[in-house]
């Protein structure tokens, strides 16, 4: 049973108050199955939220859930998770909605209500821009330094650079390949960021081609990752030795036997196994977000060390998810996980668990063995506490070799001369209150 206790005097940008009854309904409407919410998934842990489930569901209010009075929550789990507090955090699901919303939600995607330090000026123009202002009652010790601030968005990362170097931006991230151009560009108006990126290639673990952890392993050994960081990511990534993130505790940087180049090993491994049928891979991932050129340099890896033949199916990445969930894919497939909260469980479960995101349909006595791992973490009264058992549990994921782990990515954004005190958390999100105009 947690308990949350809200500080006194905030208020919506509508003026309604923000107390415990505010949390309650945006957090049932979120869980309510009818509902059809993108993160309704997050309270799956909560007591009762399988009654809002299904077609017509036994309730619309979790059990666990109550307004204790005006500024206290009760939320009670079906299970100890000690990284519950870390959950909450994610205020794209957590946070609270205004009666009016709840009365007109159409009218809300159009105009939210929040409670930040800016609110909406005028109407969402979806696809186009979002204009925000400061907001005279918030209640907060982070007001916005900027009058207003416009979010102009972007079909891609490549096109938002080219507005900057243009000058018609002041603040945006930049695509891998054009850092260097950033760096020239930005001079010490670029920063740069470790963020929770993980990328890795992942099995298809229902083909039996696939089901012999030696080819695995040698796909593995058989990637030099290092030059491929250095020569197709301008070296804007970091060599990914686990499966937990840097950005969380619990991470290491040398978790992974087999996450090195060694070509003679790879063969050897391969032959053992009797290598792949018709001694040819294909390799999956998404078309779009700069993916190809490192697609390629694993699979030439896998053709000078293996000699295996290749095919490459690239799809946008909405199909592209839908042929992963569908199983319709017989080769690695491309994948990242960015995290939901900074705990290294959300690198765990969620990627291969029993959830759907276990795309290569992991099982068997070890899946077993990683759930019940999960399980001690989970329980542990700290995260700190938990960190050895989700140790264990990455172990098991590394042993198995059920995905090959990558690299952990760094990002960058850059910003005009007419703004200062810019800076962006491993969740690539700029505060943009703590921005000041210089010009």
């Amino acid at each position: 049973v947690w308990t949350v206790k809200l500080n006194d005097g905030w208020t919506f940008h509508n003026g309604e108050p923000v107390d415990a009854e505010s949390f309650v309904r945006a957090w049932n409407y979120a869980a309510y199955g009818p509902n059809a919410t993108a993160t309704g998934f997050f309270f799956a842990k909560v007591q009762g939220y399988d009654d809002l489930q299904g077609k017509n569901p036994k309730s619309k209010e979790m059990s666990g859930l109550k307004a204790i009075d005006d500024s206290t929550i009760q939320v009670t789990l079906n299970d100890p998770f000690s990284s519950w507090p870390l959950v909450m955090s994610v205020t794209a699901t957590f946070a609270p909605m205004a009666k009016a919303c709840l009365a007109d939600i159409k009218a809300c995607n159009s105009h939210p209500i929040g409670t930040g330090p800016y609110e909406i000026s005028g109407k969402w123009e979806h696809n186009n821009n979002i204009t925000v202002t400061k907001y005279a009652d918030y209640a907060g010790d982070d007001a916005g330094s900027a009058d207003e601030v416009e979010f102009k968005i972007y079909g891609d990362v490549a096109t938002a650079f080219r507005d900057w170097q243009a000058g018609e931006l002041d603040i945006t991230r930049t695509d891998p390949s054009q850092v260097p151009q950033a760096q020239a560009a930005a001079g010490d108006r670029i920063v740069q960021l470790d963020d929770g990126y993980f990328g890795y290639l992942g099995f298809p673990l229902f083909d039996p081609a696939f089901q012999d952890i030696r080819i695995r392993r040698a796909l593995s050994l058989a990637i030099d990752e290092d030059t491929i960081i250095e020569q197709v990511q301008n070296g804007l990534a970091v060599r990914a030795k686990d499966v937990i993130s840097p950005f969380v505790p619990g991470s290491r940087d040398d978790a992974c036997e087999y996450c090195r180049y060694d070509p003679e090993e790879a063969k050897k491994l391969f032959d053992e196994a009797g290598g792949l049928p018709d001694n040819k891979i294909t390799i999956w991932y998404n078309n779009d977000g700069g993916h190809q050129q490192i697609m390629e340099a694993i699979g030439n890896g896998w053709h000078n060390v293996l000699g295996l033949d290749l095919e490459y199916k690239a799809e946008p990445f909405t199909p592209y998810l839908a042929a992963l969930d569908a199983q319709k894919f017989d080769g690695p497939y491309r994948l990242a996980w960015g995290p939901d909260y900074p705990s290294p469980e959300n690198y765990l479960d969620p990627v291969y668990g029993s959830g759907s995101t276990n795309y290569g349909k992991w099982e068997g006595p070890e899946h077993d063995k990683f759930l019940k791992l999960i399980e001690q973490g989970n329980a542990a009264p700290t995260i700190e506490d938990g960190i050895s058992s989700y140790q264990a549990a990455a172990d098991v994921v590394l042993d198995e070799m059920v995905v090959i782990p990558l690299y952990f990515r760094q990002s960058f954004i850059v910003y005009s001369q007419t703004v200062d005190n810019v800076t962006f958390d491993p969740f690539r999100q700029v505060p943009v209150n703590e921005v000041t105009v210089t010009g």
